[in-house]
């Protein structure tokens, strides 16, 4: 038999075993535990049948049986593969790492089926019905329980991780592996940090901590540092979360480790826009992704970072490059067939789809990420509604988009700008300046992300409802903010429409009808054919009041258009109305 496990290469019939292409000499007792941990690694082997094995011809002691190990795993750790040998306390041992047949036997084949090795090499979902189906989980080591979470995480199932999680850290800590256990403590950190279980997530945290106090710098002293950002950005506190993204990419700069870099790119870069440095932030999010694409980060933080670097631009009101990074994740996610796509992913995926104007595909994209969501990440649930009701809005059914927004401020979610966009259309201006305003006063870290959008609209309500003071502050605010802030082709469609708005309330409808049709422009430009509609019936209202009906019928049609493609009935109703005020020809 021949067999290849990490960095080692296992040759039975020449009794060797190599580290790298370079023979690693073993004691003869030691190679023969080796072997036979190998060839029954489907098992935990009691101690007495080692004994037995191992010292047929001897009587010996337990003692010298875990001298063996010692100077096993001693040998392994050369290797990386020190918890390759799981002790099991008063049971025995089993070897727990995947191995590769180069030539031989059928045993070591049939364990190649087992649910960590296809958990190991990415068939996630097989591995958890393997695992689900075990008739004695109690037989797994601590790497088994630590697969199986780790296939859990990557299918998309995190709450299906916690259990085997738990029983790692556990298995971990009885085998004195506390590194291990930290490794796993984390994972559960997050977990329970992305459910909003904020309380049990500072609870892992200080339990993986303690594990890792005195232990020699690993790359799980870089990934509670970024955990300690995570909960520092739940808190507010954006200095300590600033200061604890950058401890994790020192620690990943000097370990070499990409996932750390990765995670303290992506940390960085969204303290960053929340501090107004949108443009520093994107681009520390644009060299994550790219990482990711390049295949140097693992799948799990791969897809913490498209969902992430997607987030940033959706929040940013620049729905154009978050769907050209979506194209990519789904892209990515065709190389990694397996990999379950991510609630907040597909949430993520839906507000694009929504954007170019796909709302039915839209729709039931978010649908389906809210269930997974309520399941997993209950939290963020509040914005899929909110989403769900911009979905709505973009239908005019006025009545369902106030359904979902009700929904998402009841779950925490301020559902800015559309709640306010919803109060203008049923004519309460006020009240819908009333939203606007606080979110800019008191935001929240998503209010702060959305602060372009949320000003661009304040300002078209109040101008399209007489409030020109109230209007030129909020653009003046907007025309104020640094270079550093980028503006999307969103925030500038929206801020076009706004400065259309003041320019005819003020009798200037040269400049106005202008700014409209830039406004039309720039929505046209990123795929956004139904804002673009929207604007063009208010152009048209514009060119009726000019006298022009040639124009206003023109854009009158194309609105009609868009709205008829995706069976907006009330805003056809509207087109309806409109057109009933064009002269007859």
């Amino acid at each position: 038999m021949q067999v290849s496990f990490g960095r080692f290469d296992l040759d039975e019939s020449g009794r060797s075993l190599r580290l790298d292409g370079g023979e690693r000499p073993l004691q003869p007792l030691v190679f023969d535990l080796l072997l036979y941990l190998v060839h029954h690694r489907e098992r935990v082997v009691p101690k007495e049948e080692l004994l037995t094995q191992l010292w047929a011809d001897a009587t010996v002691t337990d003692g010298s049986l875990q001298r063996a190990v010692s100077l096993l795993r001693g040998v392994l750790r050369e290797g990386g593969m020190e918890h390759a040998v799981q002790t099991f306390a008063r049971r025995g041992y089993r070897f727990c790492e995947s191995a590769r047949v180069v030539a031989g036997s059928a045993p070591v084949a049939d364990a190649e089926l087992s649910a960590s090795r296809l958990s190991r090499v990415g068939q996630w979902e097989r591995a958890l019905a393997e695992f689900s189906a075990l008739p004695d989980p109690a037989l797994l080591c601590a790497a088994d329980w630590e697969a199986w979470g780790s296939a859990a995480l990557c299918a998309g199932r995190p709450e299906q991780a916690i259990a085997p999680l738990e029983r790692a850290v556990a298995a971990f800590e009885r085998d004195g592996d506390l590194e291990s256990a930290a490794r796993c403590a984390l994972h559960l950190t997050n977990v329970e940090l992305e459910g909003r279980r904020v309380a049990v997530a500072q609870g892992w945290h200080q339990r993986a901590v303690s594990y890792l106090r005195g232990q020699r710098e690993c790359k799980q002293h870089g990934l509670g540092e970024w955990l300690a950002s995570r909960l520092a950005l739940f808190a507010g506190h954006l200095d300590e979360c600033q200061a604890r993204a950058a401890a994790a990419m020192e620690i990943a700069e000097r370990i070499g480790d990409p996932d750390l870099h990765c995670l303290g790119l992506v940390y960085q870069g969204h303290i960053l826009i929340a501090q107004g440095q949108a443009r520093s932030g994107l681009a520390l999010h644009d060299e994550a992704g790219a990482a990711a694409l390049a295949g140097r980060v693992s799948p799990w933080v791969g897809g913490i970072v498209f969902c992430s670097v997607i987030w940033a631009y959706l929040h940013l009101g620049d729905h154009h490059r978050a769907g050209q990074w979506t194209d990519q994740f789904e892209r990515w996610c065709e190389r990694h067939a397996s990999y379950g796509y991510p609630a907040l992913c597909r949430l993520h995926r839906g507000e694009v789809l929504a954007v170019r104007g796909e709302l039915a595909l839209a729709e039931a994209e978010v649908q389906r990420a809210r269930e997974q969501l309520a399941a997993g990440v209950p939290f963020v649930e509040g914005d899929a509604c909110r989403v769900l009701g911009e979905i709505q809005l973009a239908r005019g059914n006025l009545e369902g988009a106030e359904l979902a927004f009700r929904e998402a401020h009841r779950l925490g979610w301020n559902p800015q700008p559309g709640l306010a966009l919803l109060l203008a259309a049923r004519g309460d201006a006020e009240g819908a300046l009333r939203q606007l305003e606080r979110a800019l006063a008191q935001p929240s870290w998503t209010d702060g992300q959305r602060r372009g959008s949320i000003l661009a609209v304040l300002a078209r309500v109040a101008a399209s409802n007489g409030q020109l003071e109230r209007a030129a502050t909020a653009l003046t605010e907007l025309d104020a903010q640094p270079p550093e802030a980028p503006r999307s082709h969103a925030v500038a469609a929206e801020l076009a429409r706004a400065r259309g708005e003041l320019a005819w309330a003020q009798g200037d409808v040269a400049a106005a009808e202008r700014c409209l049709r830039d406004s039309i422009a720039q929505w046209l430009q990123v795929s956004a054919p139904l804002h673009a509609a929207d604007v063009r019936l208010r152009l048209c209202e514009l060119l009726l009041r000019a006298s022009d009906a040639t124009s206003a019928e023109l854009e009158l049609g194309a609105a009609e258009a868009a709205f008829g493609q995706v069976g907006a009935q009330p805003l056809l109703q509207r087109c309806l109305a409109l057109r009933g005020t064009l002269p007859r020809r």
